[in-house]
């Protein structure tokens, strides 16, 4: 008798689908997914990347807006005070110079001026008297630009200008510091500029003595500080004059080489402001107003007889400084560290002036800036010489 083995159908599906699993995946299925997985992860470096970029590039269009905002407000605001001598007109009266060393020798002319800054620290105008053009690093090619006033923060005088009871050119100006009469805290010292001025002339002079009291100073302008000790006039004070006592400024504005260089090497060069005095540079250096900055530039809005303004630069034939009405800024700001893609082919217009990248065969007359891959802005405004109200 023969017998016949037989198996169940159930059982040998089992044993297959139990072999199979024990498989593992072929080499194209391996390939295959590794090919996916590398893609996935392309595709997030490649987001990660442009959401790094653009966080750089937004958070460097805000740094540099915000810097460019600061330095033309600030400029503005000294231009507008350019030539202020209290209640004068600037085109018609221009105060007498006592002080020894001043910074200027006609406020006229210096007020607003400009300067080209060439090699080897040649500045074509000259800068003001004092100012050593070789003590600060400015930039070959960019603008410079100076100003001169008397500050805003005014103190009355308490008294007219007397020796004893006789008024007099020569007897001390006596002011009243009372806090909140004037826009600052009275901070003036020996050695200090300052202007005193009615609304029929003022006097530059150099301080050379200063007593305070209670919410009064009195100040000296003698003869040791200055060419005479005797002011021009007699200047009134007490209730309801206009004369008024101030700190005389005298303001450079340049762009300068800071020393630092970014991570690429590329130099990194600032907004300075030179302030006076300017002789000392261990204990009065230029202050560093913005970081950033690569150019400036000035143009001067001239009137010829009765002609609109035309606006020139300070080497232009019809450049006189005496006739400037208003004035161009223009500056270029740049990132700090490169983070376009490609170098910057940009032309940039600063105060009506094309600047171009250079490529390094660029013949442009009005300058170039670096072909770098650092991102740039460009910035504008015009202002007016408020202190010149009528034209001679």
């Amino acid at each position: 008798m023969k017998y016949k083995l037989v198996t169940a159908p159930g059982r040998i599906a089992r044993n297959t689908s139990a072999h199979r699993s024990e498989l593992g995946l072929s080499l194209i299925e391996l390939l295959i997914a590794m090919t996916l997985g590398l893609m996935l992860i392309s595709g997030m470096i490649a987001v990660f990347a442009g959401n790094k970029r653009s966080s750089d590039l937004n958070s460097a269009m805000a740094d540099i807006q915000e810097s460019a905002r600061f330095a033309l407000d600030n400029i503005a605001g000294e231009i507008r005070m350019s030539g202020f001598q209290g209640c004068l007109d600037l085109n018609f009266v221009s105060p007498n110079l006592l002080g020894n060393n001043l910074p200027t020798t006609d406020l006229q002319a210096t007020a607003a001026m400009g300067s080209i800054i060439g090699d080897g620290n040649l500045w074509s105008p000259s800068p003001p008297p004092g100012f050593l053009a070789a003590n600060h690093d400015a930039i070959p090619g960019t603008h410079a630009l100076t100003l001169q006033f008397g500050s805003s923060s005014t103190y009355p005088l308490t008294q007219t200008i007397s020796t004893g009871t006789v008024p007099d050119t020569i007897g001390p100006v006596v002011v009243d510091t009372t806090p909140g009469i004037s826009r600052e805290e009275f901070n003036l010292s020996a050695g200090d500029l300052g202007i005193i001025a009615d609304c029929n002339g003022a006097d530059i002079f150099r301080i050379s003595s200063i007593a305070t009291g209670a919410n009064t100073a009195i100040i000296g302008h003698a003869a040791s500080a200055n060419s005479s000790g005797s002011f021009t006039r007699i200047y009134s004070g007490g209730p309801n004059t206009s004369t008024k006592f101030m700190r005389f400024v005298s303001s450079v504005y340049y762009v300068g080489d800071t020393g630092q260089v970014n991570d690429n090497g590329d130099a990194i060069t600032s907004l300075y402001r030179q302030s006076l005095p300017y002789g000392d540079m261990a204990l009065n250096p230029p202050t560093e107003m913005v970081s950033g900055v690569e150019d400036m530039r000035i143009a001067f809005g001239i009137r010829t007889g009765n002609e609109s303004l035309t606006y020139v630069l300070a080497s232009d034939p019809l450049y006189d400084p005496r006739r400037i009405e208003s004035i161009r800024i223009g500056l270029l700001l740049t990132s700090r560290n490169a983070i376009a893609q490609d170098n910057d082919t940009n032309t940039y217009v600063l105060a009506g002036q094309m600047i171009e990248p250079d490529t390094g065969a660029s013949s442009n007359a009005a300058g170039t800036h670096e072909s770098d891959k650092r991102y740039r802005l460009a910035f504008n405004t015009t202002v007016k010489v408020r202190n010149r109200r009528t034209r001679p």
